[in-house]
């Protein structure tokens, strides 16, 4: 499906920011990258020009199925034959076998998406999650403004923001965190001492990826651009209310959802419009679908949400801005497993952490 906006930038510095700055690429490793050919063409060609430039090696540059043979395959039901399905899924971990490093680039989130991610699970690479907007149905105007938003928050002084991240860990980790917004959420979890928390600081080299990569998360080891996240699965004693704004659920446009929780896991869900569908679709749900799956703080001061666009830049890296995940986190390395996962982005919350305030009103004021 071709882009709403063909936005442009400098691609060059982008390819050099990634293979460079980034991945710190070095000489002889093999290099896996995904890309649809008909979104931002040009930065694809930077990056592959930079592997070399680099001294690696290109080993393939997969393509995104596109509309067409992505129908077909459905229509032959590819990745719902057991067999055919663990053909591929062992084809795609034999190529990614041969790979250091794995290079996504912009893509839809239409089409086989999830693929890679059990994969990246035992993987002992590194790679780079370059998604931009997954969302190209949406119209022009917003793809390019949020394109200008994305674009800026690239540009971004690293040694600062993961500092700052740094500084948010140490705040939180071991404490009793409160969450609350005008819309009614009361929302308290306690983080553990010994919580692990993903550093999203745009850093995908190998020796930090060594040092903070998690056995079995996929998550260590995905790093993305724009950066700005710190995230953590080790969420326990969730109790109180959780209040979103409006939602789609189960496809449909239900309004505000009301989450309650009770020792650790949802008693209570509520729609403010359709709730006999939501909770008939909540009902068809498996698994851990009651939990909170991870607490993700976005600290990148340029992805900040603009009060003109109907839409959070970059899936809530931005600063202040809180995301509550609900559900399976197997990819993050968390212990739940469902047929349900959903984000939920809280852009006016106020978080403290044992009482000390560190967003307010959805502005970061954690210095």
């Amino acid at each position: 499906m071709p882009i709403p906006y063909d936005y442009q930038t400098d691609w060059p510095r982008i390819g050099r920011l990634i293979v460079h700055q980034a991945l710190r690429t070095e000489p002889g490793e093999l290099v896996l990258i995904h890309a649809d050919p008909t979104y931002f063409p040009a930065l694809t060609e930077a990056v592959r020009v930079e592997v070399n430039r680099a001294g690696a090696v290109e080993l393939a540059t997969h393509m995104l199925h596109p509309p067409g043979l992505e129908r077909v395959r459905r229509q032959l039901r590819r990745r719902d034959d057991p067999a055919t399905r663990a053909a591929e899924d062992r084809a795609l971990a034999d190529l990614f076998a041969l790979a250091d490093i794995y290079v996504w680039l912009p893509t839809s989130w239409a089409y086989n998406a999830g693929q890679t991610e059990k994969v990246l699970e035992t993987w002992p690479g590194r790679a780079i999650h370059f998604h931009w907007i997954m969302d190209v149905t949406m119209d022009a105007g917003l793809f390019r403004r949020l394109s200008e938003v994305h674009d800026a928050a690239l540009d971004v002084d690293y040694g600062a923001l993961t500092g700052h991240q740094e500084r948010v860990i140490e705040a939180l980790r071991g404490t009793l965190v409160e969450i609350t917004d005008p819309r009614g959420t009361r929302l308290r979890v306690r983080l553990p001492p010994a919580a692990h928390f993903h550093l999203g600081n745009g850093d995908a080299s190998r020796a930090f990826i060594r040092a903070h990569a998690r056995p079995g998360s996929a998550r260590d080891r995905e790093v993305e651009l724009p950066a700005g996240a710190v995230r953590t699965v080790d969420v326990a004693d969730a109790e109180g209310v959780l209040v979103t704004p409006p939602e789609v659920f189960g496809g449909r446009a239900v309004g505000s959802l009301r989450l309650e929780f009770t020792a650790n896991r949802i008693t209570g869900l509520s729609a403010e419009h359709h709730d006999a569908f939501v909770q008939a679709m909540w009902g068809a749900e498996t698994g851990d679908r009651d939990r909170i799956g991870e607490l993700n703080i976005g600290v990148n001061p340029r992805l900040v949400p603009v009060p003109s666009l109907p839409a959070i830049p970059y899936y809530g890296y931005g600063a202040g801005v809180v995301r509550v995940s609900v559900g399976d986190n197997a990819e993050s390395g968390g212990p739940y497993r469902s047929s349900y996962h959903q984000w939920f982005f809280l852009t006016d919350a106020t978080v403290t952490a044992d009482g000390r305030r560190l967003i307010e009103h959805g502005r970061l004021v954690l210095p």
